[in-house]
């Protein structure tokens, strides 16, 4: 045990392979690290099998290239990777976080066993880490693990960065219901309750707090999921909110088992097309069916239904009031592409469809300015975190007033999560942090 604390562990994380070499002799070894240039340093930072006393001097080295090394390094000693862990360097940090990580699962759960307990004493430093990034990459490693300590996994699980406690709450076994509920009524954000939403095996009083929140996107995932337990009066609250969201109307539909006074409900407001599908994912009698169609005959006559994207008149591909005779239909998605192809879409007309309400125009214009693909977009409106939302602006050319009302007006972020423009009108993000971001949701 004692030379697995100090170094060359036997049990490997499932790294990157290195090159097959042998690190040189003591003696040389001991002078490149005493005297050698960098790249002479990285070469051998990176020998797995070199003596644990060499990594640990490398883990104070004044390139972080090289501390980076040895923090990826598997037969670095722990010791070292506790220095580490509080490495003014975020990508030191970043490869130590992934390393520990990977260790873990084939660590003891005696929390008496001396590296365990080391290996859990590191990994709680990097679980407090300021940047987001180090916390996301634990949390993604470990939302299945069952040997983390519960107070690390509590902690990631109410981490303000949704990205962070979003893969925790949707697979940590070491969550228990009373867990999740007091996560819930302690105030959590979109992103994290949508992933909550997807847990397996939610029993009914965790749906009811979902369900409580009224969040579209996450009452989506619910009803989707199929392993969660939904009451008959749960699915009558969902249904009342589902009148007033057309994104509910589908996976409403498509839920299985549904009580006849459910499906009455559905059918009184989805359309036409959605209630066949509802008769025939259900074995209904032929009254109830014909009783069905003459209710949705009876809607449709006193209402145009239109499905899909919202459809307005307009001339030219430009919108002009409603009531104008004879003007061509045309959707949000098409409006969309006319503007863009003309080159017309901009701060202006975002921040004019914002007021006016026209999200779905706002939706599809994020996409084409972006270059994202759509699901990508969605998820970071969907995101619950401002920087989210800031970072499909910035990747969409708009400027930080736009990522503002943004945030604001179509992903309804709270005030405190807001991410704000600088004093000069720029973006408090930096470009590798936007970047990290655009990688992180295309994942």
């Amino acid at each position: 045990m004692l030379k697995w604390v100090l170094g060359n562990k036997k049990i490997k994380a499932k790294r990157r392979k290195k090159p097959k070499r042998s690190p040189p002799s003591y003696d040389d070894a001991r002078r490149i690290a005493e005297s050698g240039d960098v790249e002479a340093r990285l070469d051998l930072a990176s020998h797995e099998e070199l003596e644990p006393e060499l990594l640990y001097y490398f883990a104070t080295d004044e390139s972080p290239d090289v501390r980076c090394t040895v923090a990826e390094n598997t037969g670095t000693p722990l010791q070292a990777d506790a220095i580490l862990a509080k490495d003014e360097n975020e990508e030191v940090r970043s490869e130590l976080a992934l390393k520990i990580c990977r260790l873990i699962p084939n660590l003891s759960k005696d929390e008496s066993d001396r590296l365990t307990t080391m290996a859990m004493e590191i990994l709680d430093v990097l679980a407090r880490d300021e940047l987001p990034r180090v916390r996301t990459i634990i949390s993604e490693e470990l939302k299945q693990a069952d040997n983390v300590p519960p107070n690390i996994v509590m902690r990631l699980a109410k981490d303000v960065e949704e990205i962070v406690a979003a893969p925790i709450l949707e697979y940590s076994p070491l969550l228990s219901d009373e867990d999740l509920i007091e996560i819930i009524s302690s105030g959590i954000g979109e992103n994290a309750l949508h992933a909550l939403s997807k847990r397996r095996e939610l029993v009914e009083p965790v749906v009811d707090a979902i369900v409580e929140i009224r969040n579209v996107a996450s009452l989506q995932a619910l009803l989707g999921n199929k392993s969660a337990q939904i009451r008959e009066e749960t699915l009558d609250a969902i249904a009342i909110i589902a009148v007033g969201a057309v994104d509910l109307h589908k996976p409403m539909v498509n839920r299985d088992n549904l009580p006849l006074k459910i499906i009455r409900r559905i059918a009184s407001f989805v359309s036409a097309s959605l209630v066949e599908i509802l008769v025939e994912r259900n074995e209904l009698d032929p009254d109830m069916v014909g009783e069905l169609r003459m209710a949705v005959r009876k809607r449709i006559d006193k209402e145009d239904d239109f499905s899909g994207d919202p459809v307005i008149p307009s001339k030219a591909g430009k919108p002009v009031a409603p009531d104008e005779d004879g003007a061509p239909m045309v959707s949000a998605k098409e409006r969309a592409e006319q503007l863009f192809a003309k080159g017309e879409l901009n701060d202006v007309v975002i921040c004019q469809a914002l007021d006016g309400k026209d999200q779905s125009f706002v939706r599809h214009s994020l996409v084409l300015m972006s270059g994202l693909a759509a699901p990508v977009a969605a998820k970071m409106l969907n995101t619950g975190s401002g920087k989210g939302v800031t970072t499909l602006a910035w990747k969409a050319g708009l400027n930080m007033d736009t990522a503002v009302q943004l945030q604001l007006k179509l992903a309804k972020i709270k005030p405190k999560g807001l991410v704000e423009p600088l004093e000069d009108g720029g973006c408090p993000m930096s470009e590798e942090d936007l970047e990290w971001y655009v990688e992180y949701y295309s994942a």
